[in-house]
């Protein structure tokens, strides 16, 4: 594509030659993440679906963009253990209370959608600069960033599942009860 186009005309080839799959990802994204926009309960087997589904997604995207390399991979981990940790600090999500069948009841919260829609956001934003930048994929100092980052995200997920975990009474409080 020639550098001296218009910023809305690459902008509208880059949304023309995105593949239909893409636009499906961003829907159920979306669906998903409304759904967490009211009061719900969870149960564990679900809670455990949007970390390991995100954590594929951006293991995936990690691994098409950037290649399986061990530096690659450790960079990706070491984004979800930054998450893991920074979530003892920001305590998400903050209202969890365990139920008396063993579920989970989660009060509304657009977090999960916005950190949905930022894991897609950056999978898209690294695709299309892939596609003008190739060679970058190749130079780690974009492609450890971008791995961190991916990991990041993802581990958000799985952070939040941890904290949901934790609100669960242990069997000695429920012996206790």
């Amino acid at each position: 594509m020639p550098s001296d186009l218009p910023f809305w005309t690459v902008v509208a080839q880059v949304i023309r030659h995105t593949p239909p799959y893409v636009w499906a990802i961003l829907a159920a994204l979306v669906a998903l993440g409304l759904l967490q926009w009211r009061d719900h309960t969870l149960t564990r087997a679900r809670l455990a679906l949007a970390p390991i589904g995100l954590g594929a997604y951006s293991l995936w995207g990690t691994t098409m963009a950037f290649g399986a390399q061990p530096i690659v991979v450790a960079a990706w981990l070491a984004g979800i253990v930054l998450a893991i940790g920074a979530n003892r600090f920001l305590r998400w999500p903050r209202d969890v209370r365990a139920t008396a069948d063993g579920r989970f009841a989660l009060r509304a919260s657009p977090w999960p959608l916005i950190a949905m829609l930022s894991v897609f956001s950056l999978r898209y934003a690294v695709a299309v600069t892939l596609v003008f930048h190739r060679d970058w994929a190749a130079h780690a100092g974009f492609a450890l960033p971008m791995a961190v980052v991916y990991g990041a995200l993802s581990g958000l997920f799985a952070a939040r599942a941890l904290r949901i975990l934790r609100s669960a009474p242990s069997a000695s409080a429920l012996a206790a009860a």
